[in-house]
């Protein structure tokens, strides 16, 4: 197998180790969720943890992604890299200390946690993508699992036996975060890289450059991504945002496969880019993504609906209907995701801010005629539209440092395949089981070559392991 491959898979199979097993131990606790909680209060947290994410890169100006970025180059010094990072987050921290007296004037509600989680957030990620560019991925991935398994623990401890419901959700999280980020700098002794005599405003100034230009791209793609919950809770209310975050758990599924797989295409992609089949390799690549993604999509929009039926509360059950158009979204979000990669390899994180504000404008622009007419279904479709513009724009636009060759005729008609199905699916048509199974075998048929390559590097890469 060529090399480029097996590295690609080596590196993808380590991370799906990591990361199905913290993945599954995550959405096992859905039920929990759903059980435990009311649709408000999951509605509540959800919010929370969606505006962690939207203050990560503006609080820590996503130092962390200059980190991963530059420690992957040869000529770095790790400890340079390292300690003029951390020395960014102290910025997050003096930024934390004023905004707590501020949050309290303003009587915002759940302000300390809501902070100690943010700062928390910003210290694994730079720990994490350190871990994961000096070539400790097995760290990496297993830092996921502890996460997982402490904030399962902890959600055991904290919402079953004392019963503390929203209070308990957010301690289980600072205490996960708290666990993974020991469990990091014990297994690599990452205090090692730390040496202040390597301390350069010269070397922070380089990281910023680089890393400045994607907090606005990170704001536009929360816009792009999550955006919607605020235009749900405002139109149709906490309830309705709680149902919300529950079926987007089966598309996060979809999103955990191809989390997997950019954590280690993220290497291969900065590696490769200039090769001189560079274009060759990343278009063979996004070929099998999208293929593989079109199948998946088919899977489970097949069986989504017996699977809610016992996977959460009946109070949750209705949940089932936003799935299938959730999907699309998260699919076309990850297809942008690869092309957004062709740009950190390049060095060129403007051209990713451009197009998701393309992207983001859409989303926005839908969710606010959509929701208030057809509710919670039109945070799907805006999703979808948004990031579906995001991936064409990148399409085009990336082709001015890298040509991506795209088979737009299996990858159109397993597009329209899947609109089939979730047109059958939500219109509860006569035979509908039927015709989205034909539809699914159409699916498989279409994609077969691309599903045979796949399996067959899987399977030369398990038996050259053996």
């Amino acid at each position: 197998m060529n090399s480029r491959y097996k590295k690609l898979m080596s590196n993808s199979l380590v991370f799906a180790i990591g990361n199905l097993g913290s993945k599954l131990i995550s959405f096992l606790l859905v039920p929990l969720y759903t059980y435990v909680l009311t649709t408000s209060q999951y509605g509540t947290v959800d919010v929370l943890t969606t505006t962690v994410s939207v203050f990560l890169p503006v609080s820590s100006l996503s130092i962390f992604d200059a980190v991963f970025r530059f420690i992957m180059d040869k000529n770095e010094n790790k400890k340079s890299v390292f300690t003029n990072g951390l020395l960014v987050t102290l910025y997050s921290t003096v930024l934390m200390i004023i905004a707590y007296p501020i949050l309290l004037f303003f009587k915002v509600p759940l302000a300390l946690p809501f902070l100690i989680i943010l700062f928390l957030n910003i210290l694994f990620s730079i720990f994490q993508n350190f871990t994961r560019g000096i070539g400790f991925v097995k760290i990496f991935a297993l830092a996921g699992i502890v996460s997982a398994v402490t904030l399962g623990l902890s959600n055991i401890l904290f919402l079953v036996i004392f019963k503390l419901g929203i209070s308990g959700y957010l301690f289980s999280i600072i205490f996960s975060l708290l666990c993974s980020i020991i469990f990091i700098s014990l297994s690599t002794r990452i205090w090692r890289f730390i040496d202040l005599k390597y301390a350069s405003f010269k070397e922070i100034k380089k990281f910023l450059k680089y890393s400045i230009p994607l907090i606005p791209n990170s704001l536009s793609w929360w816009l792009t991504n999550d955006a919607s919950r605020f235009f749900i809770l405002f139109f149709v209310g906490v309830s309705g945002n709680g149902l919300f975050a529950v079926s987007n758990k089966i598309p996060t599924i979809l999103s955990v496969f191809f989390s997997i797989f950019a954590q280690a295409w993220q290497i291969s992609a900065v590696s490769e880019f200039d090769k001189d089949d560079a274009s060759e390799f990343y278009s063979k690549v996004f070929n099998l993504l999208i293929s593989f993604s079109f199948v998946l999509i088919a899977i489970f929009v097949l069986f989504v609906k017996p699977f809610m039926q016992i996977y959460v509360s009946s109070k949750f059950f209705q949940a089932w209907e936003y799935v299938p158009v959730l999907l699309l979204a998260a699919t076309f979000s990850n297809f942008s995701a690869f092309l957004g990669t062709t740009y950190l390899a390049a060095k060129r994180t403007s051209g990713i801010f451009s197009t998701t504000v393309f992207g983001m404008v859409i989303n926005v622009m839908a969710c606010w005629l959509l929701i208030p007419v057809i509710g919670v279904h039109g945070a799907g479709i805006g999703g979808s539209l948004g990031f579906l513009t995001v991936t064409i724009l990148r399409y085009f636009q990336t082709k001015r440092f890298l040509i991506i060759t795209v088979d737009w005729n299996k990858s159109i008609s397993s597009f329209v395949l899947v609109l089939f199905m979730t047109g059958i699916l939500l219109m509860h048509a006569p035979f509908s089981y039927l015709l989205n199974s034909i539809a699914m075998v159409s699916i498989l048929l279409v994609n077969r070559k691309q599903l045979l390559i796949i399996t067959q590097k899987t399977v030369d890469f398990v038996l050259k392991r053996k």
